[in-house]
């Protein structure tokens, strides 16, 4: 899958944080959206992510303190700070925008890339596009079920 370049803006899914320190998920995500801002600079990113049980700061301010200490400009960085799953990620970022008529690139990892499109296109964004991270670990025998039983209620309740 070629990436879309040059997007307004890139929109981070948040993971969970463990005190302080980024999980293997959000770290990948955050990796991928790294490498996205260097190689397009006049792309900013809305992190979004609130802050959850176990965790000391919210999931955007780990991403921001990451993409800062390895040379992302505060300028290009926006913190959503408040939403607690994917859907609210999506409305959350999109209004921190103010437009769903931006390009719109989601970053999260390839098992969840496809349902955060979805939400996000269900949200009005119309130019949303994907950015998977990778992510290798056992747990994808745990994420990759979990994943499609979402879907499956997302279609449920409206979300998808």
């Amino acid at each position: 899958m070629k990436t879309r370049s040059d997007l307004d803006y890139i929109i981070v899914l948040g993971a969970h944080v463990n005190g302080t320190k980024l999980t293997l998920a959000l770290l990948e995500r955050v990796r991928r959206a790294l490498l996205y801002l260097e190689e397009n600079p006049g792309t900013k990113a809305v992190l979004s992510g609130g802050r959850g049980d176990g965790e000391r700061i919210s999931e955007a301010e780990a991403m921001y303190r990451y993409l800062t200490e390895h040379g992302i400009s505060p300028e290009r960085l926006v913190k959503e700070e408040r939403s607690t799953n994917t859907k609210e990620n999506l409305d959350f970022s999109l209004r921190l925008i103010g437009s769903t008529d931006y390009s719109i690139g989601i970053v999260t990892n390839n098992f969840h890339v496809f349902r955060g499109v979805a939400i996000g296109k269900k949200c009005g964004c119309q130019k949303i596009y994907p950015l998977p991270s990778r992510y290798c670990s056992w747990r994808l025998l745990i994420y990759i079920p979990r994943e499609i039983l979402a879907i499956l209620k997302d279609k449920i309740v409206g979300n998808l």
